[in-house]
């Protein structure tokens, strides 16, 4: 499927449709259309233009270039289709970005109500000061759980926040649940599976026959849940939704199969069951080879994407296929473990977060360090031993054959003595054999590739570059004298930065989308989103509470669990 399908075509709310917009459109109409169809074109071609919606609607001299929802009839697509005009008449686009044109006009051609940056100029620059009293990029900090009446049901501060919040709305608390609804949601939450008739009446009386002691028998039930293999399936499988996690390329310009995908999965499932602490997790997953064999597992979080291809094998294709290879690793990184957009300033500032495109070449940069692997999962030593034995097989194989062979002029029998050097030379070939061990396992990762800095890409174009952006962290975050990335790719150091107790965003980003999977709404209603076009949190206070006793337990994300669910308002 292409990369269209990143936002549901039914559901995407207007935030998203913008991101998209950003993302994916915007670069296209930049890179292909304003040279001939904007504010700035020496001559406008056919009388329009494509830099504002009104424009876009207004026409030119051929009418309206698009119908709003209705793609087929659209002039716009109908052109870049090259089914009525041949629009870009150099080349004709590759069929994701026209999917996803297709995809804007029908959702009704999107576009920024305030829209009056020059999107041609690689920096326009940001009121920092203004733009950083954002709350996302406030600073964690524990809350004092609110007072609440005496009358409200209060397990622990989680209680104290949302009571709190509906007293304000002149809401009461409701009551609780009735303890077999409460044991199977729990065995579905935790799970993924309710549980068996036997399982629901023994936890339902243990719960309930022990007088003063409900809320223990509920947490022993929680414990011995989390304790369950199929607990690391179910919590692998909200994560593998967030890495985009496919076994094969997924669509047409990618159709590869990754016949080693299940490891980084079942890497996954384990992480999950053994309660790995969230910031080594995150850690393993952008430089997992930096850390040890089983580590470098969890960078298929990246070497699992897509990986693009040129179309017709000129520079321009082979430039875009780079690109977007690019772009989706920047793309899926900064939403899984920040939260954030960056992928819309890949070419112009992004136009509502801080983050300029040098801070979006600052991450791809590190990106482009990286190359695709088959990584060995044992060492060094184990691999030679292997390889050796192999040579000594191919050998003993070659040995044998030769001795089989008969020519084929001498019409005869093989003699006695040539019967037994074969039969001696198989023996040696069986205990080889016999002896061998088995083929070591692979997994799919990443590893550095160089440490070189990457050229900004003027309106996202690769062969088009400006000055160089070091490798580092994003300003907004780390401030203007950040630290240069300078350990090889720049991966291991990009994970520390990531987990780093001045990040405000990490541990918020995956407690809100804990919260999430077990409430089936967030606190936060764009979980991959923080930024200014994302929706505020319903319940800031809370929202920080949980990323500070998140941290302060380890990042276990179990600890989480138990927090959660142990609370009156679950």
């Amino acid at each position: 499927m292409v990369s269209v399908l990143w936002f549901s075509s039914a559901h995407a709310n207007e935030s998203q449709q913008l991101e998209f917009f950003e993302s994916k459109i915007r670069p296209i109409l930049v890179n292909h259309c304003y040279e001939c169809h904007s504010e700035g074109s020496m001559k406008l071609a056919a009388g329009l233009r494509l830099d504002s919606r009104a424009a876009i609607l207004r026409g030119g001299d051929s009418g309206s270039a698009i119908v709003v929802g209705k793609p087929k009839e659209s002039l716009l697509i109908q052109s870049v289709r090259y089914e009525a005009n041949e629009m870009p008449p150099s080349q004709k686009l590759e069929a994701a970005s026209i999917a996803a044109l297709e995809q804007w006009v029908e959702w009704g051609a999107p576009w920024p109500a305030e829209d009056t940056r020059d999107s041609m100029a690689p920096e326009a620059g940001y009121d920092w000061y203004e733009l950083q009293q954002h709350w996302a990029w406030q600073p964690v900090k524990r809350p004092i759980p609110p007072i609440v009446s005496d009358s409200a049901l209060i397990k622990n501060p989680i209680d104290q926040f949302v009571a709190s919040r509906l007293a304000k709305n002149a809401l009461r608390q409701p009551g609780p649940a009735a303890t077999k609804i409460l044991v199977r949601r729990s065995f579905i939450d935790l799970l993924g599976i309710p549980p068996s008739p036997a399982e629901l009446a023994r936890w339902t009386t243990a719960i309930d026959g022990t007088p003063g002691k409900r809320d223990e028998q509920f947490s022993q039930m929680i414990d011995a849940l989390l304790e369950r293999p199929q607990y690391g399936e179910r919590w692998a499988r909200h994560w593998l939704d967030v890495a985009r996690y496919s076994d094969t390329g997924g669509w047409t310009q990618d159709n590869r199969a990754h016949p080693f995908a299940w490891r980084y999965r079942d890497w996954v499932v384990s992480a999950f069951n053994a309660d790995m602490p969230y910031d080594q997790f995150v850690t393993n997953q952008i430089a997992g080879d930096h850390v040890d064999t089983d580590a470098a597992i969890g960078t298929g979080f990246f070497a699992l994407g897509p990986s693009y291809s040129s179309d017709g094998g000129d520079p321009e294709s082979i430039a875009q296929a780079k690109s977007e290879t690019l772009d989706d690793r920047v793309d899926t990184f900064s939403r899984a473990f920040l939260g954030l957009t960056v992928a819309c300033a890949r070419c112009h500032d992004h136009k509502f977060d801080p983050i300029p495109t040098q801070d979006y070449y600052s991450i791809a940069g590190i990106f482009n360090n990286s190359r695709e692997t088959e990584t060995p999962l044992v060492d060094a030593e184990i691999q030679k031993a292997y390889h050796a034995h192999q040579g000594k097989i191919r050998a003993a194989q070659d040995k044998v054959n030769e001795l089989q062979k008969i020519p084929k002029d001498q019409k005869r029998e093989a003699t006695e003595q040539e019967k037994a050097d074969i039969k001696s030379s198989q023996e040696k070939l069986d205990q080889l054999k016999a002896t061998a061990t088995p083929k070591y396992d692979f997994a799919h990762t990443i590893h550095d590739a160089g440490s070189n800095d990457m050229k900004i890409a003027l309106r996202g174009n690769l062969l088009k570059l400006g000055e160089v952006a070091p490798r580092r962290f994003l300003r907004i975050i780390e401030g203007q004298t950040r630290e240069q990335f300078k350990q090889g790719s720049g991966r291991i150091q990009l994970a520390k930065a990531v987990v780093s107790s001045s990040n405000p965003l990490t541990a918020r980003v995956m407690v809100n989308r804990i919260w999430m999977n077990h409430f089936g709404k967030a606190l936060v209603r764009t979980p991959s989103n923080f930024g200014i076009l994302g929706e505020s949190p319903s319940h800031p206070e809370l929202l920080d509470w949980l990323a500070v006793e998140f941290v302060d337990s380890g990042w276990s994300i179990k600890s989480l669990h138990r927090t959660i669910m142990n609370s009156a308002t679950y």
